[in-house]
């Protein structure tokens, strides 16, 4: 099957349509397998890129899976990263690595990622995942190439969508610049994205007359026709002196009848499951794949169940122990309610929205961050309600206008892309300004699970904070989001709310203290049936010193791990601890963390971000309000200057060492190292 070219690279040229068409079938089979038993990924934009990627890595590429660095191989960049299981399909059925793994998609440490991660597995060229900056890197790759005479082609899968990204478009224009004809990029046109129709969020038509306006040669085809696609290829290659695009019109979902341009099924698995009506059972059925047995799906299965086992040991062994599971919900008493602070933040925009001076503009995840309640009980507001697609620096600029003119902008995304691919429209159109914009920075932290390190907010608190005129709020559950986010609606100038994505306890009530820019103070009384009846909680200028043994400082959902952490150190070592709810963090409640340090002497900080963004403040202020013989010393709690990864929200949070088993024990810890110096001092 396999022939070689001129330079022994193993390449396989003599495959038929029909065979790769059996292999489209595979790969849809093994796809579809790994996004079930996730329980998560994107169903849609995978299998309408299956046939593309058939004829790209089977019949088309110069490429050697026993040499995956080849120098003289096509490169091939998924600009498109939410499509990775069927890049892993693709490299898995080439030979790169066993294709059975893949049914660990998602799963830490596994390597299958939510997104792609070149460190990971052999055969990806770059990680990727954040939309409209593959097109780039393929620039640069071909500028290489034609640097040092390499004849190595270039190519770079996008979707349509992704196509509102104003990068995507420096990029075309830098390409048609330098006459790269060893570049070809692929638009999977499926005409569909997470808020709809590509041509409702944001047109971007007439597709092929743009691109010819700056500068491309433009190939047409059926993206599911093998032949018509290895075609458009042959033609793409051939071409002189312009860079090639091919927009490929494809099915979102294909193959598949329930996911079939269903716009939900962008990133959802199959509804059911195994089994059902819309199941992996069903899908396997259509797909019908006849070397993928029943046999084979049961062995799958029982590698998948024995591989989250061995994470599970693996965890296991990570936690400190104590004399009992302290974990939430695994006792009689101290129960919680979960729900996702989002939740909580969509009703105080439903509420926000009753001032019709109140706009809200979109970035393609709308109902994922809540920001749809704004209009879906009152469809009279969808006049203040403005798509923008997925354009966050656009986005930026378009509220700072409407700020200009007397409203009041929200504006959000996933935290990375909203405060970080958009910071210096932030910073010098919003703050500079002064503008009264509001960042709803969505999805903060490693709790956003499978998706994977490019979708993880670990750096926002640090890009935001030493802005000057921002504001920052960090709510720990539901119930504080929606008081935070009227908070927010009501104090003049850039403020943002960063708002988690997977539930978490629901530690305050409806009528908890609670005043924007002043931390809460926050005391274990006893056990008690709910968790949240077990403590006390006061504004921070109200309370009175109870001479603890220690301060954890936290904000956000980690905020609940502090709680439950100071549970732990009454119940074993009788250890109190005075928490501190420092949910605005800038303006910082300064008062209540000098008490802090000159009461109890010893503070933790906690944070789920990188190590420091919030420490550092917490930090600072102690420094420099601390006496040269004052007894003080502080720990941090973080993530440890490293990327996420893919994993179940609640396997990260322990595996980077962030609940409260973790936090009571370094606690503790930072008590015996000082116990001696702070025993003598205080009698």
């Amino acid at each position: 099957m396999y022939t070689r070219d001129l330079n022994g690279c193993e390449v396989n040229k003599d495959i038929s349509i029909e065979e790769l068409e059996t292999i489209a079938r595979k790969m849809r089979a093994y796809c579809i397998t790994a996004i079930a038993l996730a329980k998560s990924g994107h169903t849609g934009g995978v299998m309408s890129i299956i046939d593309i990627a058939t004829a790209l890595y089977f019949k088309f590429l110069r490429h050697d899976p026993r040499n995956p660095e080849w120098e003289d191989r096509d490169r091939v960049f998924w600009s498109a990263g939410h499509k990775a299981p069927a890049l892993y399909a693709a490299l898995g059925l080439s030979g790169y690595f066993d294709i059975n793994g893949i049914v660990n998609l998602r799963k830490y440490g596994s390597g299958f990622e939510g997104h792609p991660n070149r460190f990971k597995l052999p055969g990806i060229e770059a990680s990727s995942g954040s939309l409209g900056q593959g097109l780039g890197i393929a620039v640069g790759s071909a500028l290489n190439a034609k640097k040092t005479k390499k004849n190595y082609r270039i190519f770079c899968i996008m979707g349509d969508g992704e196509l509102q990204e104003g990068s995507i478009w420096e990029a075309a224009m830098s390409a048609s610049h330098y006459k790269l004809d060893n570049l070809t990029a692929i638009i999977d046109r499926n005409r569909l994205q997470i808020d709809g129709c590509v041509s409702d969020v944001m047109e971007i038509e007439p597709l092929k007359e743009k691109w010819e306006a700056f500068g491309w040669n433009v190939i047409e085809c059926n993206g599911h026709n093998i032949k018509e696609i290895l075609e458009a290829f042959g033609l793409a290659c051939s071409f002189k002196n312009e860079p090639s695009v091919v927009i490929a019109n494809t099915i979102k979902g294909k193959g598949i009848s329930f996911t079939e341009n269903i716009c939900s099924y962008h990133g959802m698995p199959p509804k059911d499951g195994i089994s059902g009506k819309e199941s992996l059972e069903t899908a396997l059925n259509e797909i019908n794949c006849k070397y993928f047995t029943n046999e084979l799906l049961c062995s799958l299965l029982k590698s998948a169940a024995e591989y989250q086992d061995s994470i599970d040991n693996k965890i296991k062994s990570l936690e400190p122990k104590f004399s009992k599971n302290y974990f939430w919900n695994q006792q009689s008493e101290m129960k919680v309610e979960m729900s996702p602070n989002r939740a909580g933040f969509g009703k105080g925009l439903e509420e926000a929205g009753k001032d019709p001076d109140v706009v809200v503009l979109g970035a393609d995840i709308t109902e994922s961050i809540k920001m749809s309640s704004f209009y879906e009980k009152y469809p009279e507001r969808k006049q203040r309600f403005y798509s923008m697609g997925i354009a966050e620096q656009n986005m930026t600029a378009v509220a700072a206008g409407f700020a200009k003119e007397g409203r009041i902008p929200f504006i959000g995304s996933y935290g990375v892309f909203v405060t970080g691919r958009n910071w210096d429209q932030i910073r010098t159109t919003i703050c500079y300004n002064n503008y009264n914009v509001k960042i709803v920075d969505a999805h903060g932290g490693i709790s956003v699970g499978p998706d994977g390190a490019t979708h993880q907010a670990l750096e926002d608190i640090s890009n935001l904070y030493y802005l000057p005129q921002m504001k920052i709020i960090v709510p720990v559950d539901s119930i504080e989001a929606r008081k935070a986010t009227l908070a927010i609606k009501n104090t003049y100038g850039p403020a943002t709310i960063r708002i988690a994505r997977e539930a978490t306890p629901i530690v305050t009530k409806d009528d908890t203290c609670f005043e924007f820019g002043k931390a809460n103070i926050i005391r274990y009384r006893e056990t008690s049936k709910r968790f949240v009846d077990a403590f006390e909680i006061f504004l921070s200028d109200g309370y009175i010193n109870e001479n603890e043994d220690i301060t954890i400082i936290a904000c956000g959902p980690i905020l609940a791990e502090a709680m439950r952490a100071a549970y732990i150190l009454k119940e074993e070592y009788d250890i109190e601890t005075r928490i501190i709810n420092l949910h605005t963090i800038k303006p910082l409640d300064e008062s209540a963390i000098i008490k802090a340090m000159k009461e109890t002497n010893l503070i933790v900080t906690c944070e789920e971000h990188q190590k420091g963004g919030f420490g550092n403040i917490i930090a600072g202020t102690s420094a420099k309000n601390r006496k040269a013989n004052e007894p003080f010393a502080l720990k941090m709690i973080g993530v440890n200057d490293r990327f996420g990864e893919s994993g179940q929200p609640w396997d990260l949070m322990k595996i980077f060492g962030l609940t409260a088993e973790f936090i009571a024990n370094e606690s503790k810890k930072l008590i015996e190292e000082n116990q001696s110096v702070l025993h003598m001092i205080k009698g």
